[in-house]
């Protein structure tokens, strides 16, 4: 057992013999694997901005704008250059200067719709074995008429 040394992703204390090195930090694996997948989401998405308005680096206000999301929305990383990619991309929308991201929290649920329907599609286009058709029989009864005598017109 060797000396204990403090994960700084999840703060609890762990084994070093157990621990991940890395940058002399020591992680839990499954704490360094969400650290990592943060930093690479983080790193798509400030990427994907500075294409997307021709600048090297985002701006302080587009960096103020990530952090509120995630905070005061709880978006994800991934979600807002999904959003993004949903407004710029598939509905060929044009970036004006000076907006920053803004529009994220107007189509984020939206983006989120229709990226978790082109998954489903995209499962069931994979996997043929999952196309389950619905059998539905009809039974058609004979209508139980009831015979009616013949109507005398003068009688009316």
């Amino acid at each position: 057992m060797g000396r204990q040394v403090k994960c700084p992703y999840c703060e609890t204390k762990l084994d070093k013999d157990l621990a991940i090195p890395y940058k002399k930090r020591y992680y839990h694996e499954q704490c360094f694997n969400t650290w990592r997948q943060e930093a690479d989401h983080r790193k798509e998405l400030l990427q994907y901005i500075c294409n997307l308005y021709g600048l090297t680096s985002p701006t302080g206000m587009m960096l103020k704008q990530i952090k509120e999301f995630q905070e005061d929305y709880g978006y994800k990383l991934k979600g807002i250059e999904l959003a993004l990619k949903y407004f710029y991309e598939t509905l060929a929308n044009h970036p004006r200067e000076g907006d920053g991201i803004g529009i994220v929290p107007f189509v984020y649920d939206e983006a989120k719709r229709h990226y978790i329907k082109q998954k489903a599609i995209q499962k069931s286009a994979e996997d043929p074995k999952n196309h389950k058709r619905e059998e539905i029989t009809l039974i058609i009864k004979k209508g139980l008429r009831k015979k009616r005598g013949l109507v005398d017109i003068s009688t009316l």
